[in-house]
């Protein structure tokens, strides 16, 4: 098995502001559960996981120590160094010799490390990418892989701007043998990245193989991915708590434990609602995610939208296609628009229209 599991959880997530001024990207919630979370457990397959972390680094060692204690260590970032430079920071900072599996901490993924992990072994390479299929009009967003028929990556290209004859994306899973990680670039004032600066250059000296996941993945990075993710796994899981007198329930819901949902709500489908949430009578929730510790008072009408953590929605109150971070507290009757987005630890006491932010 691996050496160790170096988990990225260091990045700013300037596209899931204003969620993220209080909320690393890594414990965004999926079905209630923290991103890190589910990579943790792909990682613990093969290896003991390491995370690497910078942006609100404090809020993410609190929680490693509270869910996983001792099972999973943290490795501070003493300023941004990239993803590249995190992995060189963990592998010097810890004097790792053997075999390393990397994972980006933000990406949902049923990915089994452990097949990866086998492939990688078969294989015989020195590094292994893991590759995800997407639509080919995203191509740009991520990097791209061309491979031949055994799996080797003949070409890879960082964000094209034009066609490159393969829509096999990065998925953000790599292993590395040490040889390839005795070839590491040398940590300097400047950000290292893995698949711009480390991959290219292991490119030039070894064979570096690509395994295809068919699968779930999705790469939390904005508002709408964050949804398109948390949608995905209720498709997957298709769960709920069945038991909710005078509820209408319309699948695929997820509600947390110690939730209590009034009378005459309608919730679903693609609903997830976290822990400890109170939803009030005759409210309506549909295609949205719900964090924990939410109070929704009556009538109150969701639809689109993200709730952060300890939000409380007055009577009435509307959100569309709308964005609410941790501890804002909306009033009666008010209406959040279309792509409008609150900073946390707010009072809205008007209208947010269309597009309007209020930081």
């Amino acid at each position: 098995m691996a050496e160790c599991g170096i988990i990225l959880a260091g990045g700013f997530a300037t596209r899931l502001r204003p969620l993220s001024y209080t909320k690393p990207k890594p414990l965004f919630p999926v079905l209630g559960r923290p991103v890190l979370d589910w990579v943790v457990e792909r990682v613990a397959e093969v290896a003991e996981p390491v995370v690497s972390a910078r942006y609100l680094s404090s809020v993410i060692r609190s929680y490693i120590n509270a869910r996983w204690g001792g099972r999973v260590r943290l490795v501070e970032e003493d300023r941004p160094l990239g993803d590249g430079g995190a992995v060189i920071n963990v592998v010097r900072s810890l004097g790792l010799r053997g075999p390393i599996v990397v994972a980006n901490g933000d990406v949902f993924t049923d990915l089994s490390v452990k097949a990866f992990w086998e492939f990688h072994k078969r294989s015989g390479a020195a590094v292994s990418m893991a590759l995800i299929e997407v639509p080919p009009e995203e191509v740009g967003r991520f990097g791209i892989a061309l491979i031949d028929e055994a799996g080797r990556i003949k070409r890879f290209v960082e964000k094209p701007k034009e066609p490159v004859g393969s829509n096999l994306a990065n998925a953000g899973f790599y292993i590395f043998e040490p040889e390839a990680v005795a070839e590491f670039p040398e940590l300097n004032s400047g950000e290292v990245k893995i698949a711009k600066h480390i991959i290219p250059r292991l490119m030039e000296k070894f064979d570096v193989y690509g395994y295809v996941h068919r699968g779930l993945w999705f790469d939390i990075g904005t508002h709408v991915d964050y949804l398109r993710a948390n949608f995905a796994a209720l498709e997957r899981c298709n769960t709920c708590r069945p038991e909710l007198p005078g509820v209408k329930i319309i699948p695929p819901v997820y509600i947390g434990e110690e939730v209590s949902v009034a009378s005459g709500s309608v919730i679903g489908p693609y609903v997830v609602i976290g822990s400890r949430s109170k939803v009030g009578p005759h409210v309506r929730i549909r295609e949205s995610v719900v964090m924990d510790g939410v109070v929704i008072e009556a009538g109150a009408y969701l639809s689109r939208s993200i709730v952060g953590e300890g939000v409380f929605l007055g009577r009435w109150t509307r959100l569309v296609e709308a964005v609410v971070a941790d501890g804002v507290y909306v009033k009666d009757e008010i209406y959040v628009g279309r792509g409008a987005a609150v900073g946390p630890n707010r009072e809205v006491e008007q209208d947010l229209k269309d597009g309007e932010i209020l930081p």
